[in-house]
């Protein structure tokens, strides 16, 4: 895994910031390949960060959802973050609708080290 979170964790965290539920199949996808011993963490990283800020799973407060993840996953692994790069990202993620892994990963890792 990435890191130690769970789909109630991730649930939880969007009620926090007033989402229900609405479709939990791309968040389920998601944490199935944090168990994938070939993929890497920040590649981990981008499948959640994919299935929260693109599909939606959440009736609101997917973005916020999306950086508690990030820096869930920041602290868990000892990077440091530069916060403004990392909202640019996510926006731009959800804005733009990017479903590409690997430029997802990319620019998680721009943004976390």
């Amino acid at each position: 895994m990435c890191m130690n979170i769970i789909k109630e964790d991730i649930i939880r965290v969007a009620k926090g910031f007033g989402g229900n539920l609405r479709n939990s199949s791309s968040l389920d996808y998601a944490l199935e390949k944090q168990n994938n011993k070939k993929l890497g963490k920040y590649k981990k990283l981008a499948y959640l960060l994919r299935a929260i800020l693109v599909d939606h799973p959440f009736s609101d407060g997917n973005k916020k959802t999306a950086m508690y993840v990030a820096f869930a996953f920041s602290e868990e692994n000892k990077k440091k973050v530069d916060i403004e790069l990392l909202k640019h990202q996510i926006l731009s993620i959800a804005s733009k609708n990017l479903i590409n892994i690997r430029v997802i990963e990319e620019r998680i890792k721009n943004a976390i080290k």
